[in-house]
């Protein structure tokens, strides 16, 4: 009988490592003192001129060019971190708020000269967005007949609160505002809904900082994908063991992506595989601090989830990207816990500007999330100009939506480094988020850095996974010589030419069948498969969650080549156990360990 070994949408975290990060020196740059209003005139009346003079001598009218604005100097709002510290086992959210509410933000250009918040002109034309899956660039769409089929899932601590109103009314508020498609849950554009997937009794408010940060979550992730379906699940509290909870219910509505604009300083992986899903892009903040010099800020480093950092966002009159500086308050760093994955490890660039001491680096991507050049956001009956990498989560988890979505068998960032290119992403080149001097991994480059990831996106095509890996991978035990391989059809919109399939990271066959058949293998040994699909044009897709299986008999539970009364003793310990991920005590994977599974174990007792 042969056994098998599944890749299930929920994988095991990465392996715990150590190391010790190298040293980089941070620099900042220093300001500079305004030029007086006299020199200003003067030099404004010079320029002038010489545009008259240049139109005149050339017989054409004259051509004047966008000069770039800087709303973060112009323009500074004090502002506070809308959570504040929480005991261990909790997490906090990482908006960063305006202390005071702020004027009507401008709907078009010029854009940021009022320092009130950008809005849906001024993010979609900034990153050239369109404002529904698969559409031109756009700032504003029509109402659609139905919300979705692309679902964006956001999951908040608590139920939003405020003397003014509901979570929806300051919704309608924004939507009015703005002109946007009214997102209702009459409507079918929204649903609310507690850890356990009710729409009641939803939870009790956790902080008035929760409040703000649900409001700007769910008002960016509607101002970006403005005919997508929003489900807010709201966990019980702000602990990680109910926001992890929170996290599963969410992915059960099958998102595109899920938003989670808040974190730990401190790992929790045990609750790894709740953040872990294949189709499902999780995209999580890197924090508001500076870079996490412990080199831990969870759940974002985990490997598998997208970390979103922040940048200072600047643009020109015309709203259109002007460049872009790591925010200072933006985290990053390199993991302690987490080993680099391969998507990161194979750029050229990693030796020189990845994490030498082997970490996962975080984050992968950067969006807005300076409070000065952030988002206008409505909560209560009020304008607040809101920012920290509680920004830029919400817009990059609709950034995948807007691409149309995410196949089956996808792992969500390996789609940004396969897909990083000059033309898909603005590369972040200068800022810093240092807290110390001589810190390391807090610096931009050129290329891949720590503190900006690829940089922050130029349209859809960072998102965009074609052709798409194969589905359903397994991996099934045929003898101690032998293991078979089999998955779905992959999909490609030029057409699917053939799978590659790979064993220890070497390519070991090219095929076009939906199984392979790896023989000659050395009994009692583990071995990792991942597989690749090539379209008609020669395009390869990301590779799929790799499975490790070996060529031990299903009854060597703990794989040393021999089946005897350790074996039973295993065996023993989970009998009665249920659940996805019981491990081999669960020989014929049936997700129970039952007294079948002691028929097994004795029929191949003494064997090796």
């Amino acid at each position: 009988m042969g056994y098998t070994r599944r890749g299930l949408k929920k994988q095991k975290a990465s392996k715990n490592m150590n190391g010790l990060g190298r040293i980089r020196l941070g620099t900042r740059r220093d300001k500079k003192a305004p030029a007086s209003p006299s020199n200003l005139w003067s030099a404004g009346l010079l320029l002038v001129a010489i545009a008259v003079c240049m139109a005149a001598g050339s017989g054409h009218p004259a051509l004047a060019a966008q000069p770039a604005i800087h709303p973060e100097k112009l323009l500074s709002h004090p502002s506070r971190a809308a959570c504040g510290s929480v005991p261990a086992g909790h997490v906090r959210c990482l908006a960063t708020i305006s202390n005071n509410s702020v004027s009507n933000p401008v709907k078009a250009s010029p854009a940021g000269t009022s320092g009130f918040g950008y809005g849906p002109v001024q993010f979609h034309t900034a990153y050239q967005m369109p404002c529904t899956p698969g559409g031109a660039v756009a700032s504003t769409c029509t109402t659609p007949s139905s919300f979705g089929p692309e679902t964006i899932a956001i999951v908040d601590a608590g139920n939003y609160s405020s003397s003014s109103g509901t979570l929806e009314t300051a919704l309608q508020s924004y939507d009015s505002y703005y002109s946007l498609p009214s997102c209702t849950t009459s409507n079918g554009c929204l649903d609310i809904v507690n850890q356990s997937g009710t729409t009641s009794p939803l939870p009790p408010n956790v902080s008035s900082g929760w409040s703000d940060e649900i409001a700007l979550d769910v008002e960016s992730v509607h101002m970006m994908c403005q005919t997508c379906k929003i489900v807010l699940v709201e966990a019980n509290d702000d602990t990680v063991s109910n926001l992890s909870a929170a996290e599963v219910m969410a992915d059960s509505y099958q998102p595109v992506a899920i938003s989670n604009s808040w974190g730990s300083s401190s790992d929790a992986s045990s609750y790894d595989s709740d953040f872990t899903y294949t189709g499902t892009a999780v995209v999580a903040a890197t924090g508001d601090n500076g870079t996490d010099s412990n080199g831990q800020s969870w759940p974002a480093d985990i490997p598998d989830v997208v970390s979103a950092a922040g940048t200072t966002l600047q643009l020109n009159t015309n709203n259109t990207w002007s460049s872009e500086t790591v925010w200072s308050g933006s985290g990053g760093g390199c993991s302690v816990n987490y080993t680099a994955p391969s998507w990161q490890t194979a750029r050229s660039d990693w030796s020189t500007n990845g994490c030498s001491n082997g970490g996962r680096a975080f984050g992968d991507l950067s969006a807005d999330a300076d409070p000065n050049t952030g988002a206008a956001v409505y909560i209560g009956n009020a304008w607040y100009s809101v920012g920290g990498t509680s920004l830029a989560t919400p817009l990059i988890a609709s950034m995948y939506a807007l691409a149309a979505d995410l196949p089956a068998g996808t792992t969500a960032p390996a789609v940004l480094y396969k897909n990083a290119s000059s033309s898909t992403f603005h590369d972040i080149t200068s800022g810093n988020d240092c807290t110390t001097s001589g810190q390391s991994y807090c610096t931009a480059t050129t290329g891949f850095d720590e503190p900006s990831g690829l940089g922050s996106p130029n349209g859809v095509g960072a998102f965009q996974a074609d052709p798409a890996p194969p589905s359903n991978f397994l991996v099934s035990f045929d003898s101690q010589t032998q293991l078979g391989l089999s998955w779905d059809a992959a999909t490609a919109k030029n057409g699917v030419s053939g799978y590659q399939v790979y064993r220890d990271g070497t390519k070991i066959a090219n095929t076009s069948s939906l199984s392979y058949t790896d023989s000659g293998l050395t009994p009692n040994t583990n071995y990792t498969y991942y597989l690749t699909t090539t379209d008609n044009s020669s395009n390869v897709s990301v590779i799929t969650p790799s499975i490790t299986a070996g060529t031990f008999l299903p009854a060597d539970i703990n794989e040393d080549g021999h089946v005897d009364l350790l074996d039973f003793s295993l065996l023993a310990s989970e009998y009665g156990q249920s659940g996805p991920s019981l491990g081999r005590a669960d020989i014929n994977h049936d997700g129970q360990v039952n007294l079948l599974d002691f028929s097994l174990l004795a029929s191949e007792y003494g064997q090796n």
